[in-house]
């Protein structure tokens, strides 16, 4: 006979063999073997639909309809658009690249022809190569845009045309866009050209006409003063302080008109303007402006010369006027065929956050550099201030350094 089951005693926990069924669990049995809940019916109806959605939606990707959509719209894009496999193979090339270019998809099959024919010299292709393998990995890891790298690209006809690639991934392809800036750097050009003109103008006016003008009230001042400590009169003293007076704006305009057009023709012009740079900027803004050199460093191309003054001369002014700097040094040198100029401050450095726009002087000072195929590095110094890097190979540059920045 089995022993009547003991009577729970009142506030004491339920053990687990003796916890009531839920609602749940007593509809799931009465539903029996066969039965399921209404809760996993409706899953699997729902994972049924939705992978009917998901065949449906891979065949309309794959579709020929869809297929001719999509390259319908790459050709009407006005921008040149390339639509590469994650192989290399150019699967399409919209009708603006052709037209911008002159190379059809059956004379560019894989990106490898496209590096051929683009960049036919080999070592600027390995240089361009080098830097896309970047760009390219780089916008794989981040998943952002791929580039921009900005290079010199040859057409079909020869012709030379500035561009600046950008990619994005589209699946498993890259949809590649060349923005064609060729114009656009021929307007910089003759800007540069417009200015350094108007900039010699001027400074030959300063020389010839204000210069001139402040010699002759010199001389007259000059008179007066002799005439006046002649006769013992007190006023010859404020006359010898106008002669002083007049000394230094004379001083000052002859560096003003230098620092408009400062390099002469002769191979020396850039030391002697640069050292002319560091005294300007020294008496004029009261700071330390020191040139430096280690050896004579000649530079016998004149425009090459103008542009690499020009970028000391920008840097200069923007570590006095952004960085608020007191010791600024100017250095030339020339090593392992490497001409370099560096320019370095104590000022307050680059902001933490740099703007979104690059102001004209860096942009001016990246095109100079680019125009006379030099690579520019604008950092922060190794303690303080800002450090200001311009070179270039030698004082004949290859090809490939006049183009790839």
């Amino acid at each position: 006979m089995l022993p009547k089951p003991k009577k729970r005693i009142r506030g004491m926990p339920r053990f687990r063999g003796q916890t009531k069924q839920s609602a749940s669990a007593k509809s799931a049995l009465a539903a029996g073997d066969n039965g399921e809940s209404s809760l996993v019916r409706k899953l699997k109806r729902r994972l049924r639909a939705l992978q009917a959605e998901n065949r449906a939606l891979r065949a309309a990707r794959s579709s020929p309809a869809v297929e001719t959509d999509f390259r319908q719209v790459i050709d009407a894009s006005p921008v040149p658009l390339s639509v590469d496999d994650m192989k290399g193979t150019i699967e399409y090339l919209n009708r603006k690249f052709v037209e911008k270019f002159g190379y059809t998809r059956e004379e560019l099959p894989t990106s490898a022809a496209w590096f051929a024919r683009a960049y036919p010299d080999p070592e600027y292709r390995r240089q361009v190569a080098t830097q896309w393998q970047a760009c390219l990995k780089r916008g794989l890891r981040t998943g952002k845009e791929i580039g921009p790298l900005e290079v010199e690209v040859t057409c079909k006809d020869g012709s030379l045309r500035r561009v600046e690639f950008v990619g994005t991934v589209v699946g498993r392809r890259f949809l590649l866009a060349a923005n064609d800036l060729t114009e656009r750097e021929r307007l910089e050009q003759q800007i540069l050209e417009i200015s350094d003109q108007e900039r010699e103008r001027i400074g030959q006016d300063l020389h010839d006409g204000l210069c001139q003008l402040l010699s002759g009230i010199k001389y007259k001042i000059t008179l007066l003063e002799q005439k006046l400590d002649a006769k013992n009169a007190a006023e010859a003293k404020d006359a010898s302080a106008i002669e002083g007076l007049i000394n230094s704006a004379i001083h000052q305009a002859r560096n003003v008109a230098r620092g408009l057009h400062p390099v002469d023709l002769e191979a020396r012009g850039l030391m002697s303007a640069l050292q002319g740079l560091a005294a300007s900027v020294s008496s004029v803004f009261g700071v330390s402006c020191v040139c430096q050199f280690k050896k004579p460093v000649l530079v016998h191309d004149h425009a090459m010369a103008t542009h690499l003054y020009r970028i000391a001369q920008e840097a200069t002014t923007n570590a006095i006027r952004h960085g608020h700097a007191t010791k600024i040094w100017i250095r030339l040198t020339c090593s392992d065929n490497f001409l370099k100029l560096c320019v370095q401050d104590n000022g307050s450095g680059l902001p933490p956050k740099p703007k979104r726009k690059a102001g004209m002087g860096l942009h001016l000072m990246n095109y100079r550099a680019r125009t006379v195929g030099a690579h520019l590095e604008v950092q922060p110094g190794p303690t303080e201030g800002t450090v200001v890097k311009c070179w270039l190979r030698g004082p004949h540059l290859s090809n490939a350094n006049r183009r790839l920045l």
